[in-house]
């Protein structure tokens, strides 16, 4: 059976919602940090040289990058949801989509969430500060877009549904974070929680112990 590793509600949510998305078996390796640090699993950067989540273990196949497992399930798991049929255009677009959202959104929420990371580690708080800001800013005109490109539709694909959705779930969950929530825009927030209720994610959150609004 494959293990994911994972930290709750990070960016391995996308990774275990495509195995359930697709009905495949998978456990679950919690990873502990303290203070940033790794500190459990003591091998984790055997996994994953650079100390973030998720890692995947399938067989003598070792994984990173959360995308990246998102297609490796897709492509196992062909009868699944998770990736549109080969040589089709969903399957182009499904491309561009997953690129796109973790190639141009995700880089915002850890310039947010992690600015020293962003400016070589500078201890630098009005620089942090900056960064931060900044990265609030294009994230905003990025969950406008986003919404603009939802307008009629109830997938990214349009009514087909991909692992680009699961994605893009994560990443708008990220955005409670933010003062206008993701979900607050009215075609994202329809979107969103259309992906909380389906199956796949509501196993997703309940293996994970968290929710898709804060409570």
């Amino acid at each position: 059976m494959p293990s994911l590793y994972y930290i709750p509600g990070s960016a391995a949510l996308a990774a275990h919602a495509a195995f359930e998305e697709a009905g495949a078996p998978v456990e679950l390796v919690r990873v502990q940090r303290e203070d940033g640090v790794t500190v459990s699993p003591a091998n984790y950067l055997e996994l994953n040289p650079h100390g973030r989540v998720p890692a995947l273990v399938d067989g003598d196949l070792r994984l990173y990058e959360s995308a990246a497992i998102v297609l490796h399930v897709g492509d196992r798991y062909p009868q699944s949801a998770v990736i549109p049929p080969p040589g089709s255009d969903d399957r182009s677009l499904f491309y561009r989509w997953l690129v796109h959202l973790t190639n141009t959104v995700q880089p915002q929420f850890v310039a947010m969430f992690a600015p020293a990371r962003m400016i070589g580690g500078s201890a630098d708080e009005a620089l942090q500060a900056q960064v931060k800001e900044g990265a609030k800013s294009i994230l905003a005109t990025q969950f406008d877009w986003l919404d603009s490109e939802l307008a009629g539709k109830q997938y990214l694909l349009g009514d087909t549904f991909s692992g680009a959705d699961l994605y893009l779930f994560m990443l708008t969950r990220w955005s409670r974070n933010l003062e206008r929530k993701g979900w607050d825009r009215p075609n994202l927030g329809a979107h969103y929680r259309r992906l909380a209720e389906r199956p796949s994610v509501v196993r997703t959150l309940q293996a994970e112990g968290i929710e898709a609004f804060d409570s």
